[in-house]
């Protein structure tokens, strides 16, 4: 309970996943497999996972999902996508060995449920989160726009001066005609045809 407690504090997204069938040493090739950093799989009691979510605020929804055998994958904020990738790749190397008639009823290393930030994950929100953006790709993804706005706005201030620089020459030029005037010097190009 002492080592649970730390982890639900320090993650983003927890997900339980059964792993009945699974030899140890595909549950160690799939610890391996996971990122070093900022993801940890860790088999316990449920009991123990129930105390510690109620211990820990926005972890409650963990209850649900805290019954059969379960491994639970605990993933902190950066690592959330990579961890979700890890996961969904050993599993589709699981499924290979199986024949393929048999993979739609294949349950090994589901997800029994999860939880990210207080709300209750389905088990198609879990495969999705793989997609989900790093902090550093948001980060990047923001400046990027931020940068557009003003690259956009002295585009359009610099058109200003010159579309009037061009009406001013018309006029300038059109000065020896006495008889036109400003609408018929200044029409657009498509109307003077």
């Amino acid at each position: 309970m002492e080592k649970l407690v730390p982890l639900l504090e320090s993650s983003t997204v927890v997900v339980g996943l059964r792993y009945m069938g699974l030899s140890v040493k595909q549950m160690q090739q799939l610890r391996s497999s996971l990122p070093k950093e900022g993801a940890t799989l860790l088999v316990c009691k449920n009991t123990l996972l129930k105390r510690a979510a109620e211990e820990v605020e926005g972890w409650g929804e963990l209850k649900d999902a805290a019954k059969g055998d379960n491994a639970w994958l605990f993933i902190q904020e950066d690592h959330v996508a990579a961890s979700i990738k890890a996961y969904l790749a050993f599993q589709s190397k699981l499924k290979e060995g199986v024949p393929k008639e048999e993979r739609d009823a294949f349950t090994l290393l589901n997800p029994s449920g999860g939880v990210m930030t207080g709300k209750a994950l389905t088990v198609e929100e879990i495969r999705r989160l793989e997609k989900l953006p790093t902090k550093q790709e948001l980060i990047a993804t923001i400046a990027r726009l931020i940068k557009q706005v003003p690259t956009k706005v002295a585009v359009s201030i610099k058109q200003v001066p010159t579309k009037v620089a061009l009406g001013v020459k018309a006029l300038a030029d059109a000065d020896d005609n006495k008889e036109a005037i400003v609408g018929d010097v200044c029409k657009p190009k498509a109307e003077e045809a």
